[in-house]
């Protein structure tokens, strides 16, 4: 059974990490809900981060196979999944 799960990615700022991130989900045959780009540099640091939040829905077993083929990226610091709560919507006839 699919679920709603959320991914966060943290990495060093490289300019093809989100192309070999994307790769990853297309061999997978996944498609993404929601993607959201942070980037954070600090004055004191000569490494700025990037932090990919991206929301797709799988199953556990696809997801173990993504989280793993994306920490093997070179330029990967962590990555962090979480599933997602399902919303109940409540509908009322009139």
């Amino acid at each position: 059974m699919k679920h709603q799960f959320r991914i966060i990615i943290l990495g060093e700022k490289e300019t093809r990490l989100l192309s070999r991130i994307l790769l990853i989900f297309n061999r997978i045959n996944i498609k993404t809900d929601h993607m959201n780009v942070v980037y954070s540099k600090n004055e004191n640091e000569t490494i700025s981060n990037i932090q990919y939040v991206i929301d797709l829905k799988c199953k556990e077993e696809q997801l173990l196979k993504i989280k793993k083929s994306i920490e093997k990226l070179i330029g990967i610091i962590h990555v962090y999944d979480y599933k997602l709560e399902e919303k109940i919507q409540n509908k009322t006839y009139g």
